[in-house]
């Protein structure tokens, strides 16, 4: 009686332990909605999109029976799962997603990055490429999260043993639109329902022994909840390839279609008859299937895994060299900004000694080299001013010369006509 009683409770304590052990595994999260898997390829450019929030709007707290939680009931960061959801549909050729929540983020990092290269550079500093802009961009959120929507069990017991089965669905729903940004027009707009299963099973044995004066009671149970985040997951997954296919629909966008069968030929009537009238050979060939040996397929195999060596080896040469060439061009890079340094610092310094020198030929006092440029201009200035005046000058007096010489000439054919007159009254 001990012996049986000793194998039971044994029994029940490896049933307790088998139930209670944790899982402690790491997972990476793969796609799960089989029409996400299987959405089509896109026909042209991936389409540049935004997101800008995409929020629990539930409102609901996690069930917690006779208790209140404060814990929300679905995950807060639906956002980044939708825009994960948008990078890796269709081995990420069908959207270019750009970042919108953390903006003010991303204008502060390229601010300084520009203020950076123009305290470096000057005036000569590379700008920043533009920013992506969007087309069109995806708003919605979690709308619902229903509870207990169905809920049921089976169980029995016979002899003191007991065994019993339950289990409750949850329905969490997601929305999500797709808006046009030049209209503002909601283009596409679709609704999405996950179910959410919840399962528990359990045992246990009351049972009297040695006629009604032991008792042998134990229980032992497991319950497996679907996580919620998954189940959200999922729904955007199937909500993304939905907004694909009604896009392909509206003609927002195209999707390739598989290549067309290649026909065997048809032959014709005439060539028909032809054939009839000929002797048809009923020669059968026969088909050798050469069976590998295990020295060949050994062989074989080494080839390829010499083949698969010296590919991985090429490709570590290639990235090795492109990292070496990658840093040749940054040392150039350095070594021009080096020079073109080296130069300006030279410069300045011909410029302060010319202003030196100047300063103290003329008894200036010069300080900067701006002020002694602006001097040498007005220099410039009075000595082209002073040569103008000069050639006017010159000019002035050669008219002057002219006119007196005129004048001279004029005197004189005055007195040869007095003179002509006095002969003729004498």
């Amino acid at each position: 009686m001990f012996k049986k009683l000793a194998i039971i409770f044994l029994a029940t304590l490896f049933l307790a332990s088998c139930a209670g052990k944790p899982d402690f595994d790491f997972r990476t999260q793969v796609p799960t909605a089989k029409t996400y898997i299987e959405v089509p390829e896109l026909d042209g450019d991936p389409v540049i999109i935004a997101v800008y929030d995409f929020l629990d709007m539930t409102g609901q707290k996690k069930p917690g029976g006779n208790f209140a939680s404060m814990s929300t009931a679905v995950t807060q960061g639906s956002y980044q799962i939708l825009i994960k959801a948008l990078q890796d549909v269709g081995d990420g050729k069908w959207f270019r997603v750009v970042e919108r929540a953390s903006l003010p983020s991303l204008l502060q990092e390229r601010k300084l990055i520009r203020s950076t290269r123009q305290m470096a550079d000057g005036d000569n500093a590379e700008p920043l490429p533009a920013l992506l802009f969007a087309g069109a961009y995806i708003t919605g959120g979690i709308v619902g999260y229903d509870s207990d929507t169905k809920s049921g069990g089976i169980g029995a017991r016979i002899l003191g043993v007991q065994a019993n089965t339950q289990y409750r669905q949850d329905v969490v729903t997601i929305i999500l639109r797709l808006v046009n940004v030049q209209t503002g027009e909601v283009v596409i707009s679709t609704t999405i329902e996950k179910t959410i299963f919840s399962t528990g099973k359990g045992a246990d044995i009351f049972k009297y022994f040695d006629a009604d004066t032991m008792l042998l009671e134990s229980e032992a149970g497991v319950a497996r909840n679907e996580p919620v985040t998954f189940a959200v997951r999922k729904a955007i997954e199937a909500g993304v390839a939905e907004i694909i296919q009604v896009g392909a629909k509206k003609e927002l966008w195209k999707i390739k279609l598989p290549p067309e069968p290649v026909l065997p030929e048809v032959i014709e009537e005439s060539d028909a008859e032809v054939v009839t009238e000929e002797k048809v050979s009923l020669d059968v060939e026969q088909t050798i299937i050469k069976v590998k040996t295990r020295e060949e397929y050994l062989a074989e195999k080494k080839a390829k895994k010499e083949l698969i060596k010296a590919e991985k080896l090429a490709k570590k040469e290639l990235i090795k060299a492109e990292k070496l060439a990658k840093k040749e061009a940054l040392l150039a890079e350095k070594e021009a900004k080096k020079a073109a340094l080296l130069a300006k610092k030279h410069l300045k310094k011909v410029q302060k000694n010319e202003l030196a020198w100047y300063n103290k030929a003329n008894g200036t006092e010069f300080k900067t080299w701006a002020e002694y440029q602006e001097h040498l201009k007005i220099l410039v200035a009075k000595q082209l001013k002073l040569e103008m005046k000069e050639d006017r000058k010159v000019k002035l007096q050669s008219e002057m010369n002219d006119t007196k010489a005129a004048l001279e000439v004029a005197d004189e054919s005055i007195i040869i006509e007095s003179d002509i007159v006095t002969s003729n009254d004498d």
